[in-house]
């Protein structure tokens, strides 16, 4: 394992409003896409107390780096995982350091009215 740089504090970062994804819409659905495998899960979960790397990500989930970069690309995309800072091994190598977005997520189902004819 490299040594890393110093690794950013976030304790102070402020608590986000809710983001609320209605049911049927293409962000509900990307965002239960990208939680559906249990790799995810433990992704998620594995970045929500500190920022980590994706190779110890992968260590964590017990995962191969690649099956995890790709989880990681995912749960960046929907807006659940970011990027907080950039660190250098001993060997000079940048990596990136993920953290889950510090946010409370509401999925709310349409109505059947909201459905017109196709419910």
């Amino acid at each position: 394992m490299h040594t890393l740089s110093t690794r950013p504090d976030l304790a102070g970062e402020s608590k986000s409003e809710p983001r609320t994804i209605q049911f049927g819409t293409d962000g509900f659905d990307e965002v239960l896409d990208a939680l559906g495998s249990d790799t995810a899960r433990t992704i998620l979960r594995s970045v929500q107390t500190e920022p980590l790397t994706a190779s110890e990500i992968a260590e964590r989930a017990d995962t191969s780096i690649q099956n995890a970069s790709y989880h990681l690309r995912t749960l960046t995309d929907v807006g659940l995982i970011r990027v907080v800072d950039t660190v250098y091994s001993e060997k000079g190598c940048e990596m990136n350091l993920y953290y889950a977005v510090d946010t409370a997520l509401l999925l709310e189902t349409a109505q059947p009215e909201e459905y017109g004819d196709e419910y």
